[in-house]
């Protein structure tokens, strides 16, 4: 099974180097900044919550902390023994989580680069991690369809939830409220009362697999994109969708919502990167990229910066607002 492993892993990088040599001959003109540290596609990207730190989880099974500021690498952590899904930074950017194929949890001391405690308990690969708003609190979502809430200080299980027909791929906590969102292979997101562990909704609209979800900074919307090539905007009180855009012509890997509300941004398969209007839907700027399939975004916390995961193992940077002014120039 290793020696397959392997196999698999060598011929991703040899094809990913022959595209960066071709994309590299052709590609002069491009509008963002490019990271490199990963030797396997980026599945996930995140800023701290304190804006100071940039984080990247991997196919190489490592994760890597950067300088959010030089963009410099500070620590690469390395646990996993398969690859790297997703990751959330605790509130007081102190700790971040990461999960993977391996079906561990880890949660790390970043000052230190040492793991405090590996979480485990799925019996199938793990997808999604989410701290709560407190910290106190991490969820946890598996292939199975479960959802594990651990106790941050000891480690310990709170509860597992259970309602998705299918493998949960993303979560979130809403920031104002005791509300966990989760979406999955069921076409479905539910909310969840973080607080009892019922679900309180269940949204329904996309025609395939969620793939991605993050809550705007008042919670009162949630951004969603899936395998359906869809993006929607939903109202978290009534469950109901205030917009649908299709405008990937591949599934929706990623998406995010800037901090003023105002900027959503979605990652595709198609190898694009869009910005979109949040309160009119209308698209803004779409950028291809040259680096595969988009895996992953993420918008610093002063809405200035936008960070994109590739499959070629490259990050990308860009500045959201000379984004905007080059397509408005356009």
């Amino acid at each position: 099974m290793k020696k397959k492993q392997v196999v698999r892993k060598v011929t991703v990088v040899l094809a990913a180097a022959f595209m960066l040599f071709i994309s590299g001959c052709s590609e002069p003109d491009r509008s963002y900044r490019i990271l490199k540290g990963h030797d396997f596609a980026v599945w996930s990207v995140r800023f701290s919550p304190d804006g100071k730190l940039f984080a990247s989880g991997s196919m190489d099974d490592r994760v890597i902390i950067r300088d959010a500021s030089t963009w410099q690498i500070l620590r690469t952590l390395k646990g996993h023994e398969n690859q790297v899904i997703s990751l959330s930074f605790s509130p007081d950017s102190r700790l971040i989580a990461s999960c993977g194929k391996d079906r561990k949890v880890i949660i790390w001391d970043i000052a230190s680069g040492t793991p405090l405690k590996t979480l485990e308990g799925h019996r199938e690969d793990v997808y999604s991690v989410a701290f709560s708003n407190d910290g106190r609190v991490l969820a946890s979502g598996d292939d199975e369809g479960k959802i594990f809430l651990w106790d941050v200080a000891s480690g310990s299980v709170l509860r597992v939830l259970e309602g998705h027909g299918g493998p949960v791929n993303t979560l979130a906590f809403n920031p104002r409220a005791p509300v966990l969102a989760s979406g999955s292979n069921d076409d479905t997101i539910i909310l969840w009362n973080a607080r009892t562990g019922n679900p309180a909704r269940t949204l329904k609209g996309h025609e395939s697999w969620v793939r991605s979800i993050a809550f705007s900074a008042d919670g009162k919307r949630l951004v969603s994109g899936g395998m359906d090539q869809l993006v929607f905007l939903w109202d978290t009180e009534t469950g109901k969708p205030i917009f649908q855009r299709h405008a990937h012509r591949s599934m929706v890997f990623g998406v995010c919502i800037s901090p003023n509300g105002k900027i959503i941004a979605s990652a595709g398969g198609d190898q694009t990167v869009i910005l979109w209007d949040a309160v009119t839907g209308n698209p803004l700027k779409t950028t291809a990229v040259p680096y595969g399939l988009v895996l992953s975004v993420a918008i610093s916390p002063d809405g200035r910066t936008l960070a994109a995961g590739c499959q070629e193992r490259l990050v990308l940077i860009f500045n959201i607002e000379k984004e905007l002014r080059g397509s408005r120039g356009g």
